[in-house]
């Protein structure tokens, strides 16, 4: 299925939860965008409803991570900075939403407005890749060729990782305890933090003809990940094969800027501005 989101160019995107609304199965997902926003998205087999937009950062927003207790959300900016959101759809906003709603009924700027709980500085250059290693713990990726462990109840960089090239993305993995990097040199390289310099490439993975973008792991094996390219492809892997990927799962008439793993299928967003959910 493909759902155009009538909406600026998708930079990221998360699945936070499912969830019911007039007896209607719907899907809550986060998508982050070249207009320097966020947005909280409803999604069903017909249709896609823009529930609120998140303002804080001052330049185009490349990636979001939602947390494993899917409370909240994490996102990366070109301003260098990492941010973390709510996910309740019941706290306050920053807009009254019964004359926003009436005002504006049936159109995308009806959505509500929230603003972040936190935000932390660290990277010299735009933060591109975000994610969760658990509740209080997120990884970033920067074109200033680092990666780094944040502690969001100390507020602070926990560890910085230094690497070779600009990296595009990066996904931690709770199973292999392994991340994960989609870097301008068209590969995917995973490295194991475990060790004392956190530098050492476990794998490097060779498919992709662009720019890497965007990598995630499976939620259910330790040796599957999906990435996607500027070369318009989205491609599943079986890390033990780092020079076959399995899989084309989808071809976008774009660049590929975000993936993710939707209960067994996968979703991508791109510059073309459409939605591909793709079953495996």
């Amino acid at each position: 299925a493909v759902v155009s989101t009538q909406s600026p160019i998708t930079a990221g995107i998360g699945y936070i939860k499912q969830y019911k609304e007039n007896e209607k199965q719907k899907h809550l997902l986060v998508t982050s965008s070249l207009d320097q926003n966020l947005s909280f998205v409803a999604v069903d087999d017909t249709e896609c409803t823009s529930l609120y937009t998140l303002k804080g950062h001052t330049e185009t927003v490349n990636c979001c991570a939602v947390s494993p207790s899917t409370e909240q959300v994490a996102s990366g900016s070109w301003d260098t900075h990492l941010k973390v959101w709510s996910t309740s759809l019941n706290e306050p906003c920053d807009s009254d939403p019964r004359s926003k709603r009436k005002k504006n009924a049936g159109s995308p700027q009806s959505a509500l407005l929230r603003t972040p709980l936190l935000t932390l500085g660290g990277h010299t250059q735009a933060v591109t890749g975000v994610c969760w290693k658990d509740n209080s713990q997120l990884i970033t990726s920067s074109c200033d060729m680092s990666v780094k462990i944040w502690d969001t109840q100390l507020m602070s960089c926990a560890r910085t990782i230094t690497v070779t090239s600009s990296l595009q993305s990066v996904a931690w993995s709770d199973r292999s305890q392994l991340i994960a990097t989609g870097s301008s040199d068209k590969y995917v390289r995973l490295f194991d933090p475990r060790g004392s310099s956190g530098t050492i490439v476990h794998s490097t993975l060779q498919g992709h003809d662009m720019w890497v973008s965007c990598v995630k792991w499976s939620p259910s094996s330790d040796v599957e990940m999906v990435s996607g390219s500027y070369d318009g492809r989205t491609l599943l892997w079986d890390i033990r094969s780092p020079r076959s990927h399995l899989a084309v799962i989808s071809t976008h008439e774009d660049k590929v800027l975000c993936c993710d793993w939707l209960e067994g299928r996968v979703i991508s967003g791109g510059a073309d501005s459409k939605l591909h959910i793709s079953n495996l």
